[in-house]
């Protein structure tokens, strides 16, 4: 994972956002020639991203610890903790912002993250690789697979490496993670619930 200090992390993810911002041209056409949005729409979504990235990198250093109100005498300090490594299957709704959004969360708190890109508009996530390459994210912490949707989110179920499964797809596959990964911490989000939270889930 990337179990560095907040602010090693805060830094590699504001290198993320610099090289996003520096690749801006590339990654607009990418969103235009793959999901047939705008030029216009494309620069905003990738202007979103950058400013998506800066913000988790803000937050790096601001999850600290607390301590709870306990019913009894007595004390405890809660402090998070990073899961290891999280398997992320991405929507199609905003392919770059949705997968930057997903990234940064995951990472910020020092997680590693493997992600699937989205079936029906993969490109803008593996036109990030070049992206990624030239930041200070360390390699390995952020790995991008691509194949077929389902059997990659079989893989990411039965993998004793992940603990944690965030999942953008059918009602079949949400079920499946239900039985399959009894262990892992699950974060599903069916189709139905993505057709209703519509676009503004990820502005």
């Amino acid at each position: 994972g990337m179990k560095k200090s907040p602010a090693v992390r805060a830094l590699a993810l504001y290198s993320l956002a610099d090289s996003l911002d520096k690749r801006r041209q590339d990654m607009a056409a990418s969103l235009h020639t793959q999901t047939g949005v705008s030029m216009e729409e494309a620069a905003q979504e990738v202007e979103l991203s950058v400013a998506r990235l800066s913000d988790w990198a803000a937050q790096c250093d601001k999850q600290n610890g607390h301590v709870p109100l306990l019913p009894q005498s007595g004390s405890a300090l809660s402090t998070p903790e990073a899961l290891g490594v999280v398997g992320v299957v991405l929507p199609d709704t905003k392919p770059l912002l949705s997968m930057v959004t997903v990234l940064g969360a995951t990472v910020s708190v020092g997680n590693a993250i493997v992600m699937v890109p989205s079936e029906k508009f993969p490109l803008p996530t593996l036109d990030f690789i070049p992206v990624l390459q030239a930041s200070d994210i360390p390699a390995g912490v952020v790995s991008i697979i691509s194949g077929g949707k389902e059997q990659l989110t079989q893989a990411l179920a039965n993998h004793n490496e992940i603990q944690a499964v965030w999942y953008w797809g059918s009602a079949e596959g949400c079920q499946f993670l239900q039985y399959s990964s009894p262990l892992k911490r699950l974060w599903l989000h069916c189709e139905e619930e993505e057709d209703k939270a519509g676009r503004k889930f990820w502005t």
